[in-house]
């Protein structure tokens, strides 16, 4: 057990929450000895680039009924980015609300190999960006390539042949991949958060088989699009968040087609910049330019424009930016603002009620409880305020395609009650 801290965090997605899910939250409990555990959870779009299959309400009152004692949201804009950036804005999150403590899942990583490469790998760095450049002119993927630039930066720094296959080990992985970004992220902007890992147990993330009780969520909501029966799943899911999926429709990712379509003829006609937006580049703005949009799924659109350099998340990503209409300024804007724009609460557990106290009194940045007063609260920053509102068009997008799959839409983000449970 380590030295005792009184509140351990987790930055999740839970789409859906599932068993593996609860072990964590277990074991990140136990082995800490925190007496709390606050969540910072993805808005209603996710870092696949794609609308959550489930409400940001929904899955905030899944975390608390199966054990967390509060949940954040972390934004749509960042919540839907590459891990770099939902790294970024998670750890400043944790660290601003005065969280000791960061606990994330890996395959095989402990949280001091995580550092001490990170520490290793000058991300930041004109070289390292201009080997990632050479790595995709030379026709690699983007994930290649960054492998290929972290090999390079360690080779020139003396690494030894078994550490570079270790590198290359750990950074093929998602759960780790993750992991390093948040301890990358950690030490670049020299925060005082420590992080503790949990060891993935059963299926692994991609796994698209539901194998005895910790299945990945990959499978899980493979089986909810294919089947639309939830109740299938109660091996690999708590009862507590098989409820409350089992009385909810879901959004399907196919929903974006047609959205997108009319979203991408509009700016075409008006003459917008699509490459302005975050993820697209100049050569993917020209490829959906000249797109036929004749794809039913969102599948199939996204692998219409894939290209070896183009991962499908990329692409993804970049559709779900160009929809909710974030831009590569807005992003930059909002990374500089430092540490954190703003937290808002979703819910908490009435019996934690002691640990919103604790909170108020250690965090450095405004907390939302109530979003009709966000104006109020954050007038004096005005990025932290723009932030707010994309999370707000971000929710009223997610409502909007539920009415278009003729779904019974949550209420708006300003009529939203708190949740306590």
């Amino acid at each position: 057990m380590m030295n005792f801290v009184p509140i351990v965090g987790i930055i999740a997605e839970y789409h859906p929450f599932h068993n593996g899910h609860f072990y964590q939250m277990r074991r990140a409990l136990a082995a800490s000895g925190a007496r709390y555990c606050v969540v910072l959870l993805s808005g209603s779009f996710v870092q696949r680039g794609m609308p959550a299959m489930y409400s940001t309400h929904l899955r905030a009152e899944a975390a608390l009924r199966c054990g967390a004692d509060a949940v954040f949201e972390l934004p749509s804009p960042f919540s839907s980015a590459a891990a770099g950036d939902y790294a970024l804005c998670g750890v400043r999150m944790m660290s601003a609300l005065g969280i000791p403590l960061l606990s994330c899942g890996t395959e095989d990583a402990d949280a001091d190999e995580l550092m001490a490469l990170a520490g290793s790998i000058c991300q930041d760095s004109p070289v390292f960006r201009e080997s990632i450049r050479e790595a995709l002119r030379n026709g690699l993927s983007y994930p290649e390539a960054r492998l290929h630039a972290a090999g390079k930066d360690l080779l020139s720094k003396g690494a030894s042949p078994p550490r570079l296959a270790r590198m290359r080990e750990l950074l093929s992985r998602p759960n780790n991949i993750l992991a390093f970004e948040y301890a990358a992220a950690i030490q670049r902007e020299q925060l005082p958060l420590r992080m503790l890992t949990v060891g993935r147990k059963g299926s692994g993330h991609h796994d698209p088989a539901l194998n005895g009780t910790l299945a990945s969520a990959t499978a899980i909501r493979s089986h909810i699009l294919l089947h639309r029966d939830p109740g299938l799943l109660k091996p690999v899911m708590p009862k507590q968040s098989l409820q409350l999926i089992q009385h909810s429709g879901f959004l399907s990712p196919d929903c974006m087609c047609g959205a997108l379509r009319l979203r991408i003829l509009q700016m075409l006609y008006e003459g917008a910049c699509l490459s302005d937006y975050a993820d697209i580049s100049p050569d993917l703005a020209d490829r959906l330019a000249s797109f036929s949009f004749r794809y039913r799924t969102y599948e199939d659109m996204i692998s219409a424009l894939k290209t070896k350099q183009y991962t499908y998340t990329r692409i993804a990503r970049g559709l779900t930016h160009l929809l909710l209409g974030i831009k590569k300024r807005d992003m930059q804007l909002w990374k500089a603002t430092s540490p954190a724009p703003y937290a808002r609460l979703l819910g908490f557990r009435k019996e934690s009620e002691e640990l919103l106290t604790l909170l108020k009194q250690s965090a450095s940045i405004p907390i939302l409880s109530k979003a009709a007063k966000a104006g109020e609260i954050l007038r004096d920053s005005p990025a932290a305020y723009e932030l707010f509102r994309s999370e707000v068009h971000a929710t009223a997008v997610w409502n909007a395609l539920c009415f278009e799959q003729n779904l019974e839409a949550p209420e708006s983000l300003y009529r939203q009650q708190l949740i306590r449970i």
